[in-house]
C-alpha cells in the first residue's frame, strides 16, 4: 500500500464552488423566489437546485474529511 496524498486542493476547490453557489443563490433571492413559487414545471427547477447543492456539499464535505484524516470505522472494527 502507498502513500495518499491527502486532497486539500480538492477540499478547497470544491469549498470555494460551494461558496460560489451559496452567494449566488443567496444574492438572487428574489429572481429565485418568484421563480421558485410559479409551480407546474417550474418545481423541476427546486429538485434540481436542491440535488445540485447536494452534490456540492458532498463533494466538498467528503473531501474536506478525507483531508483531515477522517474515515469511517472498518465493519466490525470497533
Amino acid at each position: 500500500m502507498g502513500t495518499q496524498k491527502k486532497p486539500t486542493g480538492r477540499a478547497i476547490l470544491w469549498g470555494i464552488i460551494s461558496l460560489a453557489a451559496y452567494l449566488a443563490l443567496f444574492l438572487n433571492q428574489d429572481v429565485v423566489t418568484r421563480n421558485f413559487a410559479r409551480g407546474g414545471i417550474f418545481a423541476i427547477a427546486v429538485i434540481l437546485t436542491a440535488m445540485i447543492f447536494s452534490f456540492i456539499h458532498g463533494a466538498f464535505a467528503n473531501y474536506l474529511l478525507e483531508a483531515l484524516g477522517i474515515q469511517p470505522l472498518k465493519k466490525g472494527v470497533h
